[in-house]
Order: C-alpha cells, then sequence, then structure tokens
C-alpha cells in the first residue's frame, strides 16, 4: 500500500502527514539514510492501513510501531535540536524498526491455510513478540526524553541534558558468606526515605562484591530502574574530579558549572542510588576536606540513596551513615564454597590451606584460581616459600593480586603521614594473634610514644583492626608484608627479647605459681610461636643460638604439658637450623622435644622414629640423658599401645639408668609409668605400692605435677575396686591440685572420672552433665582423646537408659570413628563392644555376635583381658537366648575363669549368677546353687545388698533338694 492511499483519519494517515513535513525539511536531494526512512515509514504506513482494514487483533501493534516511526522522525530532523546521544540512538532503532517492520509486513500477509487459522494461540505469541520488541524500542526514546522534561521541570528552557544511564557492573558469578549483610542492605535501599551506607573494612575484604550484588537485586533494580550509577573514584583524587566523571559519564555537557548541573539533574530524579566505589582514593587525599563537603551535599539530596564502599574502619564524618560494621572475614564454609565453585582440585589439606587465609575473600579467590592446577598440598607447601606469587592471577592489579591491594593501602596519605606506622606493622605480622595497644607499647619501649598514633593510622586504612581489645593483621597481610618488607633494627630485637623472656613462665608450670603462667603463655602461644619460627629461619647469629635454643625447649615443654597449640613446625625448623651450624647436642634434643609433641599428637609412628634418631644421636656424642629420656619416651608409647611386656622392659631400664646417674624426676617417672601399667593389668595391690611409691619420689623433689597425677591414679584404682566414696573425695582433692598448678589436662580428666562415677551408681542425669562438662574442657585444651572418651560415656548412659537407635548409637559411632582417627584401639573395641550390646538387647543375635566377636578379637589384639571376657560372656548371653543351652553355658564358664583370673570380682558375681540361673534349665541344680552361693557371698563383701537379695530369692526358689 503506498503512503498516498493512507486514511488520513487514522494511524496510517497521521504518520503520512508526519512524513510529507520531514520530507519537507529534510529536502530534495536524498542520502542513503534518508532514502531508508522514506522506505522504512511507507512500509509502516502500509501495516497501519492493513491492520485497521482487516486484522484488528493488532490494533496495539500498530499503534506501537507508528509511535516509534514518529520518534525516528522527529529525531532525525535537521532542527530537531537533538544532541549526537538522541541521533545515535534514533539511527540505531531506524535499522532495527527496518527490519522488524518488514518482518511483521510478512507476517500480516501470508496466507493462513485453515489449520493454522485454528491455531490462535501462535498468532496471538507471534503479535506479542512483537508488541515486546517495539516496547524495547519506545524504552530507548523515554530514556533519552527524560532529560528533556528535567530541563522543563528545571526551567533550563534552550539548553539540552539528554543524559546518558551508564551501565552498573554485573553481580559477581562468585560470592557466598554475606548473605545476610546484602539483604539488610537491600531492605535499606527498598525503604521509602533515602539511606546513606557505608561499605568499609581492609583491602580485598570484599567490599565491591557486596555493593554490586546488592544493586543487582531485582527488587532494587525494579524500583531505581535505570537510575542507579556507579562509578569508581580509585584513579579521582578530588571533589571536583569525581563531579566531572560522573557529569561525564551522564552525557551532561560540559560547561564550567558541572557542579550545578550534576545536583539538578540529580534533583530531576526523584528517586536515584549513586554508589562510590573506593572512595578511600579521595578520602585520604589532599582534597579530603572538599570530598567530605560533597558526599554531605549528596546526602542533602531528599532522593538520593547512597553507597560508598572504602578501606578504613570508619565512614567519612559529616554524614549520617546507616549503623553498618566493617566487613568480617569469610568463614571457613563460605571459604570452600568459593574453592568448590573455582578450583579443580581439592584433598585432605584445603581446609589448613584455606585457614591460612584467613577469610579474606579476595586471597581465597586467588588462591582458588591456583587450585585449577593445583591440590591444595601442593599448594600449602608452596605459600610458605611464595605467598605473594601465589596470591595473584593473570596481569595482577587490585583485584588480580593481593600485593597490589596491599600496596595501595601503603601508600595512602594517612600512613604516609605517620613514620612508625609502617614499622609498627611490620613487626605486628609477627604476630598472629595481635596484642593489645598497652602490651605493644611495653614489648616495644624505643616506640613507646608512637606505638597509639602508628595504630590508629594503620586502623584508619584497615591493614589491622581491633579483635577483642588486641590489635591484629590478617593472615594473607602478613605473609605478604614479612616477604616484601621484613621487619628489622632495634624494634625487631626488643620484640624478641619480649616473647623470649616469656618463655621462661614455662618452668612455673606444675608449681603453685604455674595457673599464671598457664594463661599467659596460652593466650601468646602463637605470638611466641611466629617469633621464634621467623628467628630459626634468619638465620640467628651464635650469640643468640643458646638463648633461641632455651625458649624454643620452654614453650615446647610447654605445649607437651598443657594441649596448647602446635609447636612442631618450630621444633623441626630448629633442628633443621641447628644440624646446618653443627650444634649437636641441642639438635638432638630438639628431636627428642619433637618426638615427645608427636606422642602427645597420637602420631605414634612418626614419634618413634624421631625418637630412635634422637636416641643415636645423644649416643653418639655420649650424653646419657638424653638417650634414657628417649628410652623412658618410647616405653611410655609402648604402654598406651597396650604392649605391656614391652613397656614394663624399657621403662625398667630407663628407671635403673636414671638412678645411676642420679636423675631422681626421671627415676620417679618411671615408677609411675609402671604402676600404671600395673593398674591396667588390674594387678591393683601392686600398682597402688607402685604408685604410692612414685608419689612420695615426687613430694621429696618438690614436684607438685606429679605427685597429683600419681594421687589420681590411686582414685582411679579405688573408683575400679566400686570404693565410690573415697574416690570422688580423692579425685575432687586432686582436681583442685590440678587447677592451681595450671594442669587443664589432669582437671579434665578428674571431671570425666567422676562422670564415669556417677553413670556406675545409675545417677544418669548427673553422669551426662560430668561428662558434657569434661569434654568440653577436653575440646578446649585440644586433647581428642579424652573428649572421644567423654562421647562414649554419654552413649553408655544413653544405653542404659535403653534409648538406643535415638542417641546411644549415633553417640557410641561418633566417639568410635573419633578414636579410630587418633589411633585408639581400646576405646574403639569399647565401642563395638556396647554396640553389640545393644544389638543384643534389641534381639539383633546375628548383628550383635558379628559386633562382639569383632570387639573381642580387639580387646585380644592389645592384651585388654577383661573386655575380652565381658564380650564372652555377652556371646555366651545370646547362645542361651536362642536355647543353645550347652553353648551358653561353656562361654559363660569361660568368662567366669577369666573374671578369677583378671581379679574383677563384680564381673565374677554377675557371670556366676547368669550361670546359675541358665544351669536351672537342664536341670543341674547343685551346680546353680554353687554358683548363687559364690555370687552372695562376692555381693556381701562389696556391699551390694540390692544383689544379695536377688541371690537369696534365686536360692529360695530352686527345688528343696537342691538347698540343703
Amino acid at each position: 500500500m503506498s503512503a498516498s492511499s493512507a486514511n488520513p483519519n487514522g494511524l496510517g494517515g497521521r504518520l503520512n502527514r508526519s512524513l510529507s513535513r520531514w520530507k519537507a525539511k529534510a529536502g530534495a536531494v536524498l542520502d542513503p539514510m534518508k532514502e531508508l526512512v522514506e522506505r522504512t515509514a511507507c512500509l509502516v504506513i502500509g501495516i497501519s492501513e492493513e491492520i485497521e482494514m482487516r486484522q484488528q487483533d493488532c490494533d496495539e501493534l500498530a499503534t506501537k510501531l507508528a509511535w516509534v516511526m514518529e520518534q525516528v522522525l522527529q529525531k532525525l530532523l535537521p532542527d530537531s535540536g537533538g544532541d549526537r546521544a538522541s541521533e545515535a540512538t534514533a539511527h540505531t532503532i531506524l535499522q532495527a524498526l527496518t527490519t522488524k517492520a518488514s518482518d511483521i509486513d510478512n507476517f500480516l500477509n501470508r496466507r493462513s491455510s485453515k489449520v493454522q487459522a485454528l491455531m490462535s494461540t501462535t498468532r496471538a505469541e507471534t503479535i506479542a513478540k512483537f508488541v515486546k520488541d517495539l516496547d524495547e524500542m519506545r524504552l530507548k526514546f523515554v530514556e533519552v526524553r527524560i532529560t528533556d522534561v528535567s530541563q522543563q521541570v528545571e526551567g533550563l528552557h534552550g539548553s539540552s541534558m539528554a543524559a546518558k544511564h551508564p551501565e552498573i557492573p554485573s553481580k559477581p558469578a562468585v560470592f557466598f558468606g554475606r548473605d545476610e549483610l546484602v539483604a539488610t542492605i537491600v531492605q535499606l535501599l527498598l525503604r521509602d526515605q533515602a539511606c546513606r551506607i557505608p561499605l568499609f573494612g581492609t583491602g580485598g575484604i570484599g567490599k565491591t562484591s557486596v555493593a554490586v550484588t546488592a544493586i543487582n537485586d531485582d527488587e532494587v533494580r525494579a524500583k531505581y530502574g535505570r537510575d542507579i550509577l556507579f562509578y569508581s573514584c580509585e584513579s579521582t583524587p578530588t571533589a571536583e574530579g569525581i563531579i566531572q566523571e560522573l557529569a561525564e559519564s551522564l552525557g551532561l555537557q560540559h560547561d564550567s558549572d558541572a557542579r550545578s548541573r550534576l545536583f539538578r539533574y540529580l534533583r530531576s530524579r526523584g528517586c536515584s542510588l549513586l554508589v562510590l566505589d573506593n572512595l578511600e582514593t579521595a578520602v585520604y587525599s589532599e582534597d579530603g576536606d572538599h570530598v567530605h563537603q560533597l558526599l554531605r551535599e549528596f546526602a542533602q539530596l531528599p532522593g538520593l540513596s547512597l553507597i560508598i564502599t572504602m578501606r578504613g574502619d570508619l565512614p567519612p564524618v559529616g554524614v549520617e551513615w546507616e549503623d553498618l560494621d566493617a566487613l568480617h572475614t569469610l568463614s571457613l564454609d563460605a571459604a570452600h564454597q568459593i574453592w568448590t565453585e573455582i578450583a579443580r582440585k581439592t584433598d585432605k589439606k584445603l581446609h589448613a590451606l584455606l585457614g591460612r587465609l584467613d577469610g579474606l575473600p579476595l586471597a581465597i579467590r586467588l588462591m582458588a584460581h591456583q587450585g585449577k592446577y593445583f591440590t591444595p598440598t601442593q599448594l600449602l607447601i608452596s605459600y610458605e616459600k611464595s605467598a605473594a606469587k601465589l596470591l595473584k592471577v593473570a596481569a595482577g592489579g587490585r583485584l588480580g593480586s593481593l600485593e597490589v591491594s596491599i600496596e595501595l593501602s601503603l601508600g595512602s596519605k594517612i600512613l604516609l603521614e605517620e613514620p612508625c606506622a609502617l614499622e609498627l606493622l611490620t613487626l605486628m605480622c609477627l604476630l598472629p594473634d595481635g596484642a593489645t595497644i598497652e602490651a605493644l607499647q611495653e614489648m616495644l619501649p624505643s616506640m613507646n610514644d608512637d606505638v597509639l598514633p602508628a595504630a590508629s593510622a594503620l586502623q584508619q586504612v584497615a591493614l589491622a583492626f581491633d579483635r577483642n581489645g588486641r590489635l591484629k593483621v590478617l593472615a594473607p597481610i602478613r605473609d605478604v608484608i614479612l616477604v616484601r618488607r621484613p621487619p628489622h633494627g632495634r624494634s625487631l630485637d626488643e620484640l624478641r627479647g619480649f616473647f623470649m623472656g616469656l618463655c621462661s613462665r614455662a618452668l612455673n608450670i606444675g608449681r603453685s605459681n604455674g595457673k599464671e603462667s598457664v594463661q599467659l603463655l596460652s593466650v601468646e602461644f602463637g605470638n611466641i610461636n611466629s617469633i621464634l619460627v621467623h628467628f630459626w629461619k634468619a638465620p640467628p647469629d651464635g650469640y643468640n643460638i643458646p638463648h633461641l635454643f632455651g625458649a624454643t625447649t620452654k614453650i615446647a615443654y610447654f605445649s607437651c604439658m598443657c594441649y596448647c597449640g602446635d609447636p612442631t613446625a618450630l621444633l623441626a625448623e630448629a633442628q633443621r637450623r641447628l644440624d646446618m651450624m653443627q650444634y649437636r647436642h641441642e639438635a638432638a634434643e630438639c628431636r627428642r622435644r619433637l618426638g615427645d609433641v608427636l606422642r602427645m599428637q597420637c602420631r605414634d609412628t612418626e614419634a618413634v622414629a624421631m625418637l630412635e634418631k634422637a636416641k643415636l644421636a645423644f649416643e653418639a656424642i655420649g650424653e646419657p640423658l638424653g638417650a634414657v629420656q628417649c628410652t623412658q619416651d618410647l616405653g611410655d608409647i609402648l604402654r598406651l599401645q597396650f604392649r605391656y611386656t614391652e613397656a614394663v622392659a624399657m621403662l625398667e631400664e630407663a628407671k635403673l639408668a636414671f638412678e645411676a646417674i642420679g636423675e631422681q624426676l626421671g627415676a620417679a617417672q618411671c615408677t609411675q609409668s609402671l604402676g600404671d601399667v600395673l593398674r591396667m593389668q588390674s594387678r591393683d595391690m601392686e600398682a597402688v605400692a607402685m604408685l604410692e611409691e612414685a608419689k612420695l619420689a615426687f613430694e621429696a623433689i618438690g614436684d607438685p605435677l606429679g605427685a597429683a597425677q600419681c594421687t589420681q591414679d590411686l582414685g582411679d584404682i579405688l573408683r575400679m575396686q566400686f570404693r565410690y566414696t573415697e574416690a570422688v573425695a580423692m579425685l575432687e582433692e586432686v582436681k583442685l591440685a590440678f587447677e592451681a598448678i595450671g594442669r587443664p589436662l589432669g582437671a579434665a580428666q578428674c571431671t570425666k572420672r567422676r562422670g564415669s562415677i556417677l553413670l556406675t551408681q545409675s545417677r544418669y542425669t548427673e553422669a551426662v552433665t560430668m561428662l558434657e562438662e569434661a569434654k568440653l574442657a577436653f575440646e578446649a585444651i585440644g586433647e581428642p582423646l579424652g573428649a572421644a572418651q567423654c562421647t562414649q560415656g554419654v552413649g553408655d548412659v544413653l544405653r542404659m537408659q535403653s534409648r538406643y537407635a535415638e542417641a546411644a548409637v549415633p553417640m557410641l559411632e561418633e566417639a568410635k570413628v573419633a578414636f579410630e582417627a587418633i589411633g585408639e584401639p581400646l576405646g574403639a573395641a569399647e565401642c563395638k563392644q556396647s554396640l553389640g550390646d545393644i544389638l543384643r538387647m534389641q534381639s539383633r543375635y546375628t548383628e550383635a555376635v558379628a559386633m562382639l566377636e569383632e570387639a573381642k578379637l580387639a580387646f585380644e589384639a592389645i592384651g585388654e583381658r577383661l573386655g575380652a571376657a565381658q564380650c564372652t560372656t555377652s556371646l555366651g548371653r545370646i547362645l542361651l537366648r536362642e536355647d543353645r543351652w550347652e553353648e551358653g553355658i561353656l562361654l559363660l564358664e569361660q568368662a567366669e575363669v577369666e573374671f578369677l583370673d583378671i581379679g574383677n570380682r563384680v564381673a565374677l558375681a554377675r557371670c556366676s549368677e547368669w550361670l546359675a540361673n541358665a544351669l536351672r534349665v537342664p536341670q543341674r541344680y547343685e551346680e546353680a546353687r554353687l554358683k548363687l552361693i559364690k555370687a552372695r557371698d562376692i555381693y556381701q563383701e562389696l556391699g551390694f545388698s540390692n544383689d544379695v537379695e536377688d541371690c537369696v530369692n534365686a536360692l529360695a526358689a530352686l527345688p528343696t533338694e537342691a538347698v540343703d
């Protein structure tokens, strides 16, 4: 249809008139653009007429098509007054409109079959798609016209402010651990009134990611639409620069009054959102006062919400900011999620690797990119040597290199104006646990007056932060700083001297003033360990070796005695350096101490190898004391492995050697260990004699710790003899002694044993409370064996309460796994025994037999006769329940003999009682009578009145001829 044939009163007619006016102003000479405009207009006019005459279901399509065409004609008139942005938009839309109009024309003029005519849904969908495409074109024209409207509102007649709308950054692809913070920000942005949101913290903490994620929220985008402005101030250090850049990004005309134009524009928007990223560049610049003033002016705009991101610990003053804390580090769970999303490799060292990164998102992300190519084990080893190189991807830059990010903070005006700030930072990088301001002033007397202003500057640029009153630096930042800017000079010597002096407090452990020393060293262990490792790596000069070695052995002793920290890396580094410098005695002693630590960590195989090397080294240099100490340690490992025969031989050898060289402490410790072996073998009388001998020896040489440990063992013997009142009194006494000398392990063991007594007395609620208290104490000092034993104890309580599936089984299985993980076969076997007994009580005999036989084999493998006999008893009772009387009686008789030989009278009485009940079935009444009398007499000796009464009643129930 030609343009001239259009209905003068319809859309086509109106558009025809607009085309005529456009042609009159455009001139007679046609260029390719003009030809395209005229051709497209004619096509649109024809479509409008077609719809008006025959296809009324397309009325909306015709209206929008005509509207877009008229806008193109208006914007492309020679005297339209439009700016370049408007013309560029019109040209772009013209190209799209030409294609779209052709598609619509083909669609409308296509002949439809009857089937197609019936498929009205398909036609409607096609029309709707055309309408949507035209709406997108219309929206672009609306955006271009926004500035014209704002000019009218502001009275800006005769000038153009056709604003552009810069795109905001996309939401980060990998983002975890900040959901709650983002949700808070989103809620603030969706309020009716404007908000001012500060996001601050150290470099790489994720401030920009949080801001970008929040402004990309669907509801936020729906509220603010295209009126979200995001600008990075990283390279703009002045207020005027920020104004000019914002004006240019919006497409506002450049003149001398950019500030007025920018603020008129922002006022015209009604509801808008401005994000100023990396604002610290400007805030901390020479123009900082003007930047603060600019922020106050932004905050006075009623419709403008403001988000800033900046390094530091506080937002700029002068603005009423929302009450948000500085961004914290990420949890380990969030770190694992980031790693999983980015990296391809994982292994058992991932947890340790992520722990080294201290929850800093940038460091985690950069390391995860390395994880695409290397395993966590490989990366952890390399990180020790080249942290800065690993925390970098591609060409680096602020977001691609942690080192670059740190250097930006180091170059800030605040830090440069405080001369001691960098020196304090390098020293703080040796203190992973941080320090209070007062402690830093004590550690660094030469910097005393400068510590406070230097610490303030570091916090202002967020290179350091306050956590529970202690100034700290995040681990990845520490690692990079120590490589690039290591500490040196007088202040470093002062720091070393202070912490080496603290190590002497380890000698107080086990004495009356030990508790205070334990508390202090527990708090400072991480810092001491870090300082000493740093100086061993330096390397130290010959003058400092004795002092450094003494401090190292003292802190290792403290760690072993109090289960605090892990000195293995320190001892290994010291031993390596001492070997290189030919300090043979000191190197051998470090090996022995390292073997002790490995033993305490249940790493027996490594411990034995290290102790044997140390023993050979001592023998090679003719030092009998060191050699015999290694023998003693090896004997204790055998004792804990239930290899009693070998353990006794080695401990007796060590005791004789100690006595020969006059080393009373070592001899007393061997006597104590030998007493423990006898106690574990249920040789109570011999054990008591040996432990009392050891206790006297400890008291004679003034060692309250050794004496308390002997008292604890004697109390345990009373507990096993069911002398509960005496046992509890002794355990309470010795617990106080352990607490007084700062021995938390001993105190926790006493609490656990008191829980075991309550369990035996069927005081279940109190037992659970006591065991849970002990478990928390063990976990607090990092003692997995004690914690597993408490879990086992709670599981046994639940078993005795018949709470099998709901609680007892999960608890016992948890304890079993924990025992197996630390190589504790006795605990694992006991858990299997308890689980087998639960299956027996549930009449699941086939499963019970398998579990109990497995437990019995485990007990026999470690020489634990009592546990094996108890399993035999349970297996015998299962046979009785299956009516296999002769087999069941035989097993119970075997168990009875074992209990008699072991000397466990309670177990013997119980077994005799069960045998009596079993013997009644085959009418072996005389044998049953003798068993009941035996059980009755033992119960009477032990004071078990209820059990005595049960035996008496059972005897009375026997046939008369059997009770002569």
